[in-house]
């Protein structure tokens, strides 16, 4: 198994949240006069509005045992301008730097469809996949061969199946309307990657692991929760390479305005690794564009996100969030993200 210098601060810090969340410690049996609490009164309630997270969390909460959850989400994300480090490029200055080919935007669409199955109260398991369309638009440099060729601007699409992910996720404190758990998961490599530029892919062509934990707390009308998630590639693909190892950590706040809507605000960081070693199908040096060179990807970035949960009828939830990005450090040159939509419909039996 092969693990990046990335992976270190990832290990160290899935170790250190887990130790926060679970000094909960044991719930209060007893009042000063002796009387038994009624422990129904801190058991966490599924059926708020704002029991599950922001749509744009994966993995954040568990079921009862025999409970089942389907779940669609429709995600799109736009990119646009390009950067190195924390400063903007031109299409201009990427010539100058012997690109022939300048992106000038991408586009992502993704439908994702989920199931999760809990044979236990304490083990929720789960499955994931989704289906990727992503295009790309591009502006040749006056007297170049690619403007020969192409003209001054053309766009790329590729779209196909991503990888799967399959997981659990283990429940290890559930107390004083308070919840945390394990996110145990593997990711599959079912996408493809056909197209030579690295963004355009719709997976990683690795084994990945996916280590997370995820707490939760209910009080009054607000509610709010924190989680930590990477991922690790085990091993290059069949083309020579894998993609950096990342982390992500991300809190949240939900408002109930009544018992079927709440609003939710989040923040997150998340920091990707460089690519390890290069798809040997395209060697460089010489490479048309900045995103066909494996030195330029991976970076952090700094988002917030607001949402809206809505609780309809016989467990059905609809849910919406809106994340933009306010610090990029990228390593570059490659695209910034502009902003990310997600749209998301849920429901248990």
């Amino acid at each position: 198994m092969k693990l990046n210098s990335f992976s270190q601060p990832l290990c160290l810090a899935f170790a250190g949240f887990s130790l926060l969340t679970a000094q909960g410690g044991d719930p209060i049996d007893f009042t000063n006069s002796g009387k038994e609490v009624d422990h129904h009164d801190t058991l966490w309630d599924s059926h708020r509005v704002d029991s599950h997270a922001p749509i744009g969390v994966m993995g954040d909460h568990t079921h009862e045992a025999g409970e089942w959850m389907v779940s669609y989400r429709y995600m799109s994300m736009d990119m646009g301008a390009q950067r190195d480090g924390t400063n903007d490029l031109t299409s201009a200055q990427l010539f100058g730097l012997g690109f022939p080919v300048a992106p000038t935007g991408m586009s992502m669409e993704m439908h994702m469809m989920g199931l999760m199955f809990a044979p236990t109260d304490n083990v929720t398991l789960m499955a994931m996949t989704g289906y990727e369309f992503n295009k790309m638009d591009h502006v040749t440099a006056p007297g170049s061969p690619p403007r020969a060729l192409m003209g001054p601007s053309f766009e790329m699409e590729t779209e196909g199946w991503g990888d799967t992910t399959l997981g659990a996720l283990v429940k290890f404190y559930d107390e004083n309307h308070k919840r945390a758990h394990f996110n145990l998961a593997f990711s599959a490599p079912t996408g493809n990657l056909t197209n030579r530029a690295y963004p355009m892919h719709t997976g990683t062509g690795t084994w990945d692991l996916l280590p997370g934990v995820t707490y939760l707390w209910q009080d009054g009308l607000l509610s709010g929760g924190a989680q930590v998630l990477g991922r690790i590639h085990l091993g290059d693909n069949d083309y020579g390479y894998s993609n950096g190892d990342s982390i992500k950590g991300t809190g949240w706040l939900a408002y109930m305005l009544s018992d079927f809507l709440s609003l939710s605000g989040r923040l997150s960081l998340e920091n990707v690794g460089d690519i390890n070693g290069f798809d040997t199908r395209f060697p460089g040096p010489g490479f048309m564009s900045p995103p066909m060179d494996a030195a330029n990807h991976g970076g952090t970035w700094a988002e917030v996100g607001l949402g809206v949960n809505l609780l309809g009828n016989s467990g059905h939830r609809l849910a919406f969030e809106a994340v933009l990005p306010f610090h990029q450090d990228l390593n570059g040159p490659q695209m910034q993200r502009d902003w990310m939509f997600t749209v998301g419909w849920q429901k248990a039996f």
